[in-house]
């Protein structure tokens, strides 16, 4: 697992100045601790998913049993697709980044 502040420092500035400017400054020290799990891509909908682990989470049977219904999904960048998902206990847990495949050759090579 690795940071998602050092593999994507530019990402993550970019999302902390767009949540403070929707009122979601409460998202942003989630950002800043969050490690990229592991990421996947969907190429039918050029979409890049990064599936986050926090210090603060729970074991994974836990989480598991938890899931993501009643979380919700905060939409940063309308126009460019960037949307945040959170659990039921108000975890980071995704990234959905539209048109992401620049994300995921950043990701592949291992730009950190």
């Amino acid at each position: 697992m690795i940071a998602v502040t050092q593999a994507l420092p530019d990402l993550v500035r970019d999302l902390e100045s767009a949540l403070v400017h929707i009122g979601r400054g409460d998202m942003v020290d989630q950002l800043r601790e969050v490690s990229i799990e592991r990421w996947s891509y969907d190429d039918f909908a050029d979409a890049a998913y990064l599936h986050l682990r926090s210090p603060r989470d729970l074991d994974n049977a836990d989480r598991r049993s938890i899931g993501t219904s009643g979380g919700e999904t905060v939409s940063v960048y309308d126009e460019l697709g960037i949307n945040l998902e959170i659990d039921a206990c108000g975890r980071l847990i995704r990234i959905e980044i539209l048109g992401g495949k620049a994300i995921v050759s950043r990701l592949d090579r291992g730009a950190w």
